[in-house]
């Protein structure tokens, strides 16, 4: 296990820039998601952290010693990228041993080694076969494997999962959360899923043009969104334009739609009011003080539904609806959020409860 530090860390080529001072800490055996859209700058990071790149200013320590000036093969990582880059000509066992051959280990430390390797990854039985006789899962499985026989201290994945079918990769995660938390080993995970991130991570930092805009649990993550780029970026979320004023949010001003503002914190001006679908309470008419919406689209999600509803003056609202009743396309509901946050040009969003939340299954 390591501490991995990024300190200012930078990186320019030429006149854009990709990473923008990163300052962020990695704890013993934590599992870090990166997570972001393409472009965002967050395998360019992964790669200075491994020695692919040299940053353009900054620091990088692991365990309190600084590794920028060391090639990326004497650094204590090791990378398991998109690709699953295994040599074609050599078995699995041979692909796994050879960085272990490099290091001139004997060979019965190697075989046992090896053989550990596969069985932390379920694939005890498949040394001698070729690369091509695999899965691509089982071909991922494998590039961990060669990956983690080193017994690097900080282990990184570039977006290892994102060229395999949805269900493997579901399949292929849980593997790897239960790797890494037999192993402890300390993971920093790229990707650009959000599900994949809320799923696997100790910590999510959502990366935005260069710069990391929020670092925290994903749960804190996903209930308060410190930036309208993370609250639009993770989960679904519904952003409407408001005028603070005189306590209340006035959305849609033609239509008379106001909301309770939170008190003594707003100034009068335009903000946006942030609200997730599973945070409106619901009629089956328009009552007082409700929302009406027409039902656009009805999507089926298993234990839930989610409504496409379109409001006058409001655009198009999504909401999660329960599955206790069948809704139909047409139908006018009465809709009123119960929890909303409130993003204004300083300082944090402010949240804002009214009610209970509503339970959707």
């Amino acid at each position: 296990m390591a501490r991995l530090e990024l300190i200012d860390l930078h990186k320019r080529f030429g006149d854009v820039t990709a990473v923008q001072s990163i300052n962020l800490t990695v704890a013993d055996g934590e599992f870090l998601c990166i997570l972001g859209p393409s472009g965002c700058g967050k395998s360019t990071a992964l790669r200075m952290i491994a020695g692919f790149e040299n940053p353009t200013g900054g620091d990088i320590l692991i365990d309190g010693a600084s590794v920028v000036a060391m090639d990326a093969n004497q650094r204590p990582t090791a990378m398991v990228f998109q690709k699953f880059t295994l040599w074609p000509h050599m078995r699995v066992y041979d692909n796994i041993a050879f960085g272990l051959r490099l290091r001139k280990l004997p060979r019965k430390e190697i075989d046992k080694k090896v053989d550990d390797a596969l069985e932390l990854v379920g694939l005890p039985t498949y040394g001698k076969r070729f690369p091509s006789q695999l899965s691509g899962g089982e071909q991922q499985r494998v590039a961990l494997a060669r990956a983690l026989v080193l017994e690097p201290k900080i282990l990184l994945l570039d977006e290892p999962f994102s060229s395999l079918d949805a269900l493997l990769r579901v399949r292929l995660r849980e593997e790897l959360h239960r790797i890494q938390r037999q192993t402890r080993i300390t993971a920093i995970f790229v990707t650009h899923d959000q599900e994949e991130a809320l799923s696997l991570a100790d910590r999510i930092a959502v990366m935005s043009k260069g710069n990391v805009e929020q670092l925290d649990r994903p749960s804190t993550i996903y209930a308060n969104p410190q930036t309208l780029f993370v609250a639009d970026f993770i989960g679904t979320m519904n952003l409407l334009p408001a005028t603070a004023s005189d306590g209340h949010l006035v959305i849609g001003a033609e239509h008379g739609y106001t909301l309770p503002a939170p008190q003594g914190v707003l100034h009068p001006g335009q903000v946006t009011v942030a609200i997730r679908p599973e945070d409106f309470a619901f009629s089956s008419a328009p009552e007082p003080g409700m929302w009406p919406g027409e039902i656009e689209q009805v999507i089926d999600l298993g234990h839930y539904r989610k409504a496409l509803l379109t409001a006058a003056g409001l655009g198009t609202l999504k909401v999660y609806l329960p599955k206790s009743r069948e809704f139909q396309e047409g139908e006018v509901l009465g809709v009123k959020p119960v929890r909303y946050l409130v993003y204004h040009e300083t300082g944090s969003p402010v949240e804002v409860q009214l009610g209970p939340p509503v339970p959707v299954s």
